[in-house]
Formats: structure tokens, C-alpha cells, sequence
């Protein structure tokens, strides 16, 4: 019986103490794994992931980077436990993470309110979610009243107390802006994915990626005074005082659309994939998504002047309201069965100054997708689409160094694939 009991001791020992691996997701790549003071060893797997071995039960790890805030994560090791992911915030930025959430499934596009002091969150159904801003706590779902298809893209009007959404059933559905309720829905297209054109401009509208058509809107009337039909599949708009450019994926090209006499008034090359596109200063910004690129163009020069290099599949822009600031969200790596799922990198989003030059860059999770300005361009926000989450960005005048102690106060996150 003493042997018995000894060899079940021995046993029960080995199983406390063997080391179960865990695989890990964290960018920056350059990062290293310490549990109690030891940095870890690890195996690199095809698509990056690492692979740390760790006692199981509670445990605490500490991640690090250069120039990067060190992240503390608290692990409950087990047999079969998700990917860990994780991702470091600079030491000293114009951005500054305020925080994260989860949102419902499948977030695309985001918009502030008139305010800034709420936003709204498309989800993968025929739901907006609404979150307080800075706290990001929900306050609120619209909610349609007719229409069933998942919304494609949502606006706070500038011109009216109301919030618009698109649904890719073809309802444009019409929100009172201050109590969220729900006002009237208008039929426009035969469905597909529709997307708001920019506001303040002489024309309203949206333009369809899936049709190839550009709608122009009287916002009283809810009636179309107009339609354009490109022929090719337009991904990214931006308009200035004369004119929109839409880039066209499938041509790559932009189309150049006069406001005056609502036509193509000129076409410009615009690499392989173009598809992000925002204005700032007399710089044009287009993302061409096959060449993980920035193409940069001279609006008064109508020409290209130069490229800046991105993370992979560039994907949204958007320019603040002052002016001074562009952002440009990168999807990262496609995954290599779909680009549906997650591939192996986490997404980036890069500021640009009024110059077009880098002025700041964080790491997103998996596919940031929605990206937007508050209307004081006090902040920036967008959304992890895989990841059913949404961050939050202040930027600060002064490049302010961030203690570690506020990344390690916000709640770490661990999402399964």
C-alpha cells in the first residue's frame, strides 16, 4: 500500500507541476514574456504566434517591448485555454488609450454624436449600439422600426437634429438624434453595402459598393435628386468644396466627381487596390490595399507625389474636424483560407499631421474596421470587428509619457479566436 500511495503521489505530483503551452498574439512582434522576473523561451509557429510553456493554475505574466508600456496580465492556466492576445500601447504618443469594450457581434462602422458625447456602433444585424463617451459604458440600442438588414454605415447629422443609418436591405433609417428614437424609414436602393458620403458639402448622399452607384439625397425631402453610375466598385470617398473622389477597388482608380454638374469629371490611376481615401491640408490620401500603401497626391497639382508605407490592407480614413489631423486603419495580414477570419497580424491605425507625415501610430486587434474623429477632434475611436470590440483614443496636444500603471489599470483582455 506504502508504494501505491507513493506512486500516486508521484503522479498527482507531475500532473501539478507540468507545463501546459499557451500560444500568444501580441504586438508589437518584438516583445518578450517574463513570469516571476525570467524571461521566458518560446517556439515561433508559421503565422508568428508563440508558444510559452507555464505551470498551470492562476498565474501573472509580465509583457514588455521597446518604447512600449509593459503590460501585467493575470492567466488561469489550462489544457485546451484560448490564444492569449494582447497588445502594448507606446510609452509616449499623441494617442492615448482611454479605453476598451465589448460590443456586439460583428461592429463595422462607428460615428460620434453632434455632441461628442456619445457613440454609435453598427453591428452585424439590424442593431446600433449606443456608448457614452469617455466612459464607454452602454447607453442605449436604436432600434428600427421596419427593415431587417444588417447596418452598413451610420451618420450624425450636421444639418438636423437626427441620426441616419443605412441597412443592406436598402432602408435608410432615420433616428431623432437627442432621444434615439426611432422616426421613419425611407426605401432607396435594392440593397447591398451602402455608405454615407461626407457631410457639409453641396450634395448628400451615399454611394453603394456593391452596385457601383453614388445617390444624392434632399436631406428634407428623403428624395433621390440624383445617381451616378461608375461601372466599377467604389470602397473609400472624400469630398472637398468642388468635388468628391471615390476610389474604385476594382479599377485602381479614383473617380473624380464634379459637385456642380454631379458627373465623372476626370479619372486618376490609383495603384492596385485603392480603397481608404481622406483630404487633409492639399494632401490626398488613398490606401492601396494590395501594397500594404499610402498613396499620397497633390490635390492642387492633381498628381501623385509620393507613397508612405502602412501596415497590410489599409482599410478606413477619416480627417479630423479641425483639420489637423488624418487617420488611416490597416487591417493587417489576410488570413490565408479567408480574409473573414483572423489572420496573423493585429490591425494598426497611423495619424497624420496637416503635412501628410506620420505623426503617431497604435496597434488595433483583429481588423479595426469603423474609424472617427469626435466632432472636437478631442478624440478618436474604432473598432476591432473579429474581436467584437471598440477603443477609445484621446490625443493630446503634448506628447505626454504614460505611466505603466494606466495600461495595467485597464482591463486585460483574452479573446478566443
Amino acid at each position: 500500500m506504502k508504494v501505491v500511495g507513493f506512486l500516486l503521489g508521484m503522479v498527482l505530483s507531475a500532473l501539478l507541476s507540468a507545463q501546459v503551452p499557451v500560444a500568444f498574439k501580441v504586438f508589437p512582434r518584438d516583445y518578450e514574456v517574463f513570469l516571476q522576473g525570467e524571461r521566458l523561451p518560446y517556439t515561433v509557429g508559421v503565422d508568428g504566434k508563440r508558444t510559452y510553456n507555464f505551470p498551470a493554475g492562476k498565474i501573472r505574466v509580465n509583457l514588455s517591448a521597446p518604447e512600449q508600456q509593459p503590460l501585467s496580465l493575470q492567466l488561469d492556466v489550462k489544457v485546451g485555454m484560448p490564444l492569449v492576445q494582447a497588445k502594448l500601447e507606446p510609452r509616449s504618443s499623441l494617442l492615448k488609450l482611454v479605453g476598451e469594450t465589448s460590443v456586439g457581434k460583428l461592429p463595422r462602422n462607428l460615428a460620434f454624436s453632434q455632441d461628442g458625447k456619445k457613440l454609435f456602433v453598427t453591428l452585424g444585424d439590424s442593431l446600433i449600439e449606443v456608448y457614452d463617451v469617455p466612459s464607454l459604458k452602454l447607453a442605449g440600442k436604436l432600434l428600427p422600426g421596419s427593415g431587417s438588414g444588417a447596418f452598413t454605415d451610420v451618420q450624425a447629422r450636421t444639418d438636423r437634429p437626427e441620426v441616419w443609418a443605412l441597412q443592406s436591405d436598402g432602408n435608410l433609417q432615420i433616428f431623432d438624434a437627442k432621444s434615439l428614437v426611432w422616426k421613419e424609414n425611407v426605401l432607396l436602393t435594392g440593397g447591398g453595402n451602402a455608405f454615407f458620403l461626407p457631410q457639409g458639402f453641396a450634395r448628400t448622399g451615399f454611394y453603394n459598393a456593391d452596385t457601383g452607384a453614388v445617390v444624392s439625397l434632399d436631406p428634407v425631402t428623403r428624395k433621390v435628386v440624383g445617381t451616378i453610375s461608375l461601372g466599377h466598385t467604389p470602397r473609400g470617398v472624400w469630398g472637398d468644396s468642388t468635388s468628391f473622389y471615390l476610389s474604385l477597388f476594382d479599377a485602381g482608380s479614383l473617380a473624380v466627381v464634379d459637385l456642380s454638374t454631379w458627373k465623372v469629371r476626370e479619372t486618376w490611376g490609383a495603384g492596385s487596390a485603392p480603397r481608404a481615401v481622406a483630404a487633409i491640408g492639399d494632401r490626398l490620401l488613398v490606401g492601396d490595399m494590395s501594397a500594404a500603401q499610402l498613396l499620397v497626391y497633390s490635390l492642387s497639382a492633381k498628381k501623385q507625389i509620393t507613397s508612405l508605407p502602412v501596415g497590410s490592407n489599409p482599410h478606413a480614413a477619416t480627417v479630423s474636424a479641425d483639420g489637423k489631423w488624418a487617420a488611416v486603419a490597416s487591417r493587417g495580414r489576410n488570413n490565408l483560407s479567408d480574409y473573414k477570419l483572423a489572420g496573423p497580424d493585429f490591425g494598426q491605425v497611423v495619424l497624420f499631421n496637416a503635412k501628410g507625415e506620420v505623426a503617431a501610430s497604435v496597434w488595433g486587434r483583429n481588423q479595426p474596421t469603423g474609424l472617427a474623429f469626435s466632432p472636437d477632434s478631442q478624440y478618436l475611436a474604432f473598432t476591432d470587428t473579429l474581436d467584437n470590440n471598440l477603443e477609445l483614443y484621446r490625443l493630446q496636444t503634448a506628447q505626454e509619457p504614460t505611466t505603466a500603471s494606466t495600461q495595467n489599470a485597464l482591463p486585460a483582455r483574452q479573446i478566443a479566436p
